[in-house]
């Protein structure tokens, strides 16, 4: 996360040459925490077109991250992503999340200026 570069190399090179269809998200969130920063920068990272021409490296497409966050886990547990829509609507977790959709908390809500104009007027009123 921190090398921009390097990670377009790794991935680039994991999806040159193991193939799309074999890479798959994993995380060890069980022991460190919530990787949601992670996945928000891969779901933002691009490679870029300077390394897709120079070591073509192919282009994160929403169909390839989709692969990779979790329908080729799926193909290696012989599901389909259909079949797991299915039975996890009816599971508790799919009930929670149905209900969380409805009635979202945390809501995530920001408070305070959201950009620089608004901390500036922020600091103005201040200094009255």
């Amino acid at each position: 996360m921190r090398d921009a570069e390097q990670a377009a190399h790794v991935i680039g090179k994991l999806l040159k040459y193991v193939g799309e269809d074999r890479v798959l998200w994993g995380t060890d969130s069980i022991w460190y925490g919530s990787p949601q920063d992670q996945i928000m920068a891969f779901r933002a990272f691009q490679i870029s077109d300077e390394f897709h021409q120079k070591f073509g490296y192919p282009k994160l497409t929403p169909q390839i991250r989709a692969k990779i966050f979790g329908l080729n886990g799926a193909a290696a547990y012989g599901l389909t992503p259909t079949e797991v829509r299915k039975s996890t609507a009816r599971d508790p977790l799919g009930r929670a999340r149905v209900a969380y959709r409805e009635a979202p908390d945390p809501s995530f809500l920001t408070y305070g200026p959201k950009n620089r104009r608004e901390f500036f007027r922020l600091l103005a009123l201040n200094d009255r």
